[in-house]
């Protein structure tokens, strides 16, 4: 399986070196708006890691070595520092 983080940052340099990419099942994005977190993790982003941005964004990969590369839309949320991306990872992912 390959590291779409690695691919990510190949491919977008310009999110930085602290992003997440978030899985389509997550619940993590609000339901009525694709280019926006839910209210509940709106909210906590606000005070938790502020430098928080969200953004959809194009990859073009392979799955598996020897398939064929697609481009998806994937949905990314980058940051300033290090420990912002912690405790975004350690309370909403899985």
């Amino acid at each position: 399986m390959i590291d779409i983080v690695k691919v990510l940052r190949e491919q977008h340099p310009d999110l930085g070196p602290y992003v997440i990419a978030l899985r389509p099942a997550s619940g993590l994005i609000a339901p009525d708006d694709p280019g926006a977190l839910a209210e509940e993790v709106r909210d906590w982003v606000l005070t938790e890691a502020p430098s928080a941005v969200l953004s959809l964004r194009p990859v073009t990969y392979a799955l598996f070595p020897g398939w064929p590369e697609e481009t998806r839309i994937l949905e990314v949320v980058s940051f300033a520092e290090a420990a912002e991306l912690a405790r975004f990872a350690t309370r909403w992912t899985h």
